[in-house]
């Protein structure tokens, strides 16, 4: 008589429906994260292709952001003091701080969103960086973005303290706060540019790696359950 011959494989029905069924969630999940990853996969692509096209000239008014998000563009005018927002909770190398939006006066007339880049926060709330700008001529160069998403909670306008200090932006509440017509997009200022603070925005990394890894774990896990299920409903036989 060999050892197999005292056990059975005697499955229970409840447990193994509770088994499949964790096993088709672990699966679904797996096979989800594989297709983002794809699709993020698709977008890096796409980004990679417009970071590499040369710069045109932007002149106002409204854009299609789909097609033209990450694209560089050219344009002239001078910054102003009045309108100026700091994005608050942007933490860049671990240190929290401030985006800062301010808006420019094209040359050819209307004014634009610009991102000058990051300030750190300083010692105390109340404490807030110095962002004046001085209204000089400037020819700068950006790359065009939409503006940072509103938080799922506690954030039902843009500026819950009334201050400049904003979570979001949300273009029509600018508008209709500060007067000035924006469009619904943000250039991102180049590092280096006349003006311009600490970049924080390097190049768009789609994370397609981290998609892999979470389908990985899901499978495992998926694994894990099904061995587990085995185990289980594999019994010894009283002889």
């Amino acid at each position: 008589m060999g050892i197999l011959d005292n056990y059975r494989f005697r499955p229970g029905i409840g447990g193994t429906v509770v088994a499949m069924l964790g096993i088709g969630i672990c699966v679904a999940l797996a096979w989800w994260q594989l297709g983002r990853a794809d699709e993020k996969r698709d977008l890096q692509a796409l980004v990679n292709s417009r970071v590499d096209l040369p710069a045109v000239e932007y002149r106002g008014g409204p854009l299609d952001i789909g097609s033209m998000q990450y694209r560089l563009v050219r344009f002239a005018g001078h910054f102003e003091n009045d309108g100026q927002v700091l994005i608050d909770n942007v933490v860049f190398e671990g240190k929290p701080g401030y985006q800062v939006i301010t808006p420019f006066r094209l040359r050819q007339g209307g004014h634009v969103l610009v991102d000058r880049g990051w300030l750190p926060a300083g010692k105390r709330r109340d404490q807030l960086p110095d962002i004046s700008v001085a209204p000089e001529p400037l020819d700068l160069s950006g790359r065009i973005d939409r503006h940072r998403s509103r938080p799922v909670v506690g954030a039902e306008r843009p500026d819950p303290e009334g201050s400049m200090r904003w979570l979001y932006v949300d273009t029509g509440y600018y508008s209709e706060q500060t007067g000035l017509a924006v469009p619904e997009f943000v250039i991102r200022l180049a590092p280096g540019s006349p003006l311009g603070y600490q970049a924080s925005q390097s190049a768009y990394d789609a994370k397609v790696g981290m998609h892999i890894g979470y389908a990985i774990q899901w499978a495992a896990f998926a694994v894990i359950a099904f061995a587990t299920w085995l185990s289980l409903s594999i019994k010894r036989v009283k002889q």
